[in-house]
């Protein structure tokens, strides 16, 4: 299948290199080999199985591949996403392929272009095929506005400007990844045993429940000494030490970037005990929550 779309309205032959898919889970054509590959991760985790280890992965977070991506997910967990498929010659068509990974744009002999070629360099950064984005609530909302405008235009084509919006919409996303506008949280956690990899992963999914030791070792059938020497070996904290770290750094993200109150940063991340959330905050940070935030606020 060729991932283009075609203009639907009457007289008009134009095609683009633009495609647009929403699914539950990761589309069909996410290997596709003509295209990179823009993915929007709305709800959800999951597994990647990479050459040395396994990616835990949560949502919501932004992908990016480029053409030459082998995106293998081991397993994964209420994921619904948004792809966007496209040419780089849809931004300019001296970006082919070759030329870009030549790097023939490196030299700056004009700057238009240079300017342009920018927005692809994620695609290809410090040698990744695929890079993982965290999104904070308020990029959450950014990306997730871009990303259905593009669906919207695709789809819908209401009038003859259509291919001029989509590719705006396009650039607006590409731009965000270069702007730096992510912000990286535990997107690249690697781990070599697949075991503790789907236990990270079932602590993430449910970090707002209760999860004990027993609950653990019962749902995954392991024994705890076996669970522990292996959280040892990958992290060097026992299993449960593991899942209180998650629960910190999760909290230190929404008390950083959300307006809600310490008892509801403490329910989301498995706290219902307010005095016990800080005092294992403070253990983690060296300072309470409320410090914590208030410190955030006085940065921005």
């Amino acid at each position: 299948m060729e991932l283009k779309t075609r203009s639907k309205r009457p007289g008009d032959n134009r095609e683009i290199d633009v495609f647009y898919e929403e699914t539950e889970g990761f589309s069909e054509h996410i290997n596709d080999k003509t295209v990179y590959k823009m993915v929007f991760v709305r709800e959800g985790s999951f597994v990647v199985e990479e050459d040395d280890g396994f990616r835990l992965v949560n949502a919501p977070v932004g992908i990016i591949m480029n053409e030459r991506a082998e995106f293998k997910v081991s397993s994964q967990t209420g994921v619904k996403t948004l792809t966007t498929f496209f040419k780089p010659t849809f931004i300019r068509e001296e970006f082919t392929f070759d030329a870009i990974n030549s790097k023939a744009f490196d030299d700056r002999t004009d700057e238009s272009i240079y300017q342009d070629y920018l927005l692809l360099t994620e695609f290809n950064k410090a040698g990744r095929d695929i890079r993982y984005y965290s999104l904070t609530t308020q990029q959450y909302h950014v990306i997730n506005r871009l990303a259905l405008s593009v669906r919207f235009d695709i789809l819908n084509q209401p009038d003859e400007y259509w291919i001029l919006r989509v590719r705006y919409f396009l650039i607006s996303l590409l731009f965000e990844a270069t702007a730096d506008f992510y912000i990286d949280f535990r997107q690249y956690e690697l781990y070599k045993d697949r075991l503790v990899a789907r236990i990270a992963m079932y602590m993430v999914v449910n970090m707002d429940k209760e999860i004990t030791l027993a609950d653990l070792t019962k749902r995954f059938s392991v024994n705890k000494n076996v669970l522990n020497d292996a959280f040892n070996k990958e992290t060097s904290m026992t299993c449960m030490a593991y899942l209180e770290e998650i629960r910190v750094t999760r909290a230190m993200q929404i008390l950083q970037y959300d307006d809600l109150t310490i008892s509801e940063v403490g329910n989301i991340c498995g706290y219902t005990d307010q005095n016990y959330f800080s005092k294992v905050f403070k253990k983690h940070s060296g300072m309470t929550p409320s410090d914590y935030q208030k410190q955030m606020r006085g940065l921005c």
